[in-house]
């Protein structure tokens, strides 16, 4: 049996940026990249030639020898994806260069480009309602707050309404509506948004309420709303952009696998999983229970139990939340997130690699388009 596997690449220059490479002399499957054949999709890190994430997957893939199958890997670079080059593989997978990459390192004519294709191309994982659900932090919010899984209060403010209505009168109902929230100070971050690009912190003012920040906010506004989907206004947990933990944790095919807690610019592993990083007493066995409800609680897909979840998740769990127990909420959920690589030994290329696999050798026998079950 053949095997056509599809993997969408970023651009090399995003992941040079990133302490995300896996040198080819780290394990014995990433060494057929000294073969000048695979030179495009390697680049060089302290004198040493490495791969990023997704590269590494499909050579793990390569690697395989198995006398059921023969494993062919198209790595797609963003220059070329298409329909036609999609439908040439029996299944593509998008590991890295998902639509919000897309938005944030190509132009708008490349960027258009790919959604079209994820879109018309049916044998895309995850497909692209998938994509546009976990990108757009209104949805999913609103959408785990129903079912019961604490997030930050939010309010969001769709394009549409603030094109379409008085910028100050606007502002003025957004403040009324955090003073009667009673919410002390807020932020506001885009959907699209990545890392703390177009992050911004309005703080009380002297007075103890927020109407010096009107212009602050109104500028933010009409300069990002154009830019972006919606805009996410968020009451302001206190130390969460300083010294407040955050919870990154890691599932594959819905399974949980390891967690990475970030704060001032460190990142570790927690104790009870070999790291250094010690959490409150009781708190890792209830983040375990917390994550694997939010994890179950995430939309599935149409697809055979064991691949109903996506095959990587992150869930990162905030601190800090008022009323909630043990101050944990949902910060943000991912499905094309940094693997943290250089801070755990988890062999997570392998497997992710080995679940695409089985997911490519299930799926070539459909072929059915993949559905999302909201």
């Amino acid at each position: 049996m053949d095997l056509y596997i599809g993997i969408v690449l970023n651009y090399k220059r995003a992941e040079r940026k990133k302490d995300e490479l896996f040198c080819i002399s780290q394990k014995e499957f990433l060494k057929i990249g000294k073969d000048p054949k695979y030179k495009k999709y390697t680049l060089v890190r302290k004198g040493k030639r490495c791969v990023p994430a997704d590269v590494a997957i499909g050579m793990y893939l390569e690697s395989i020898r198995d006398p059921n199958f023969n494993i062919y890997i198209d790595y797609i670079t963003p220059d070329e994806i298409s329909v036609k080059r999609f439908h040439q593989n029996d299944i593509v997978f998008v590991i890295i260069y998902d639509i919000l990459e897309s938005f944030h390192l190509s132009d708008r004519s490349k960027f258009e480009n790919y959604k079209s294709v994820l879109k018309s191309s049916k044998n895309v994982y995850p497909p692209y309602n998938y994509q546009k659900f976990i990108n757009n932090k209104c949805e999913y919010y609103s959408y785990l707050h129903k079912k019961g899984i604490p997030v930050a209060p939010t309010h969001c403010i769709k394009r549409n309404k603030w094109l379409n209505r008085n910028s100050e009168e606007y502002v003025n109902r957004i403040l009324s509506k955090v003073k009667k929230n009673n919410w002390k100070s807020i932020i506001t971050k885009p959907v699209y948004g990545q890392e703390s690009k177009d992050f911004q912190k309005y703080t009380t003012c002297s007075n103890g309420s927020l109407e010096c920040q009107k212009g602050k906010l109104n500028k933010y506004l009409s300069k990002n709303i154009p830019k972006y989907k919606s805009i996410i206004i968020q009451e302001y947990i206190p130390n969460f952009d300083k010294n407040a933990p955050e919870i990154r944790m890691f599932f594959i095919s819905g399974v949980y696998r390891y967690s990475v807690v970030t704060y001032l610019d460190i990142a570790q592993i927690p104790i009870e999983e070999g790291g250094k990083y010690e959490l409150p007493e009781g708190d890792y066995s209830f983040l375990m229970e917390f994550g694997q409800r939010v994890m179950d609680s995430l939309p599935k897909l149409d697809l055979p139990d064991e691949f109903r979840s996506p095959i990587l998740t992150r869930i990162d769990i905030g601190s800090g939340l008022e009323d909630v127990p043990r101050g944990y909420f949902v910060n943000e959920v991912e499905f094309v997130p940094s693997l943290y690589i250089e801070e755990q030994s988890f062999p997570v290329v392998e497997e992710i690699a080995n679940n695409l696999l089985g997911l490519a050798i299930e799926y070539s026998y459909s072929k059915l388009p993949i559905k999302v079950l909201l």
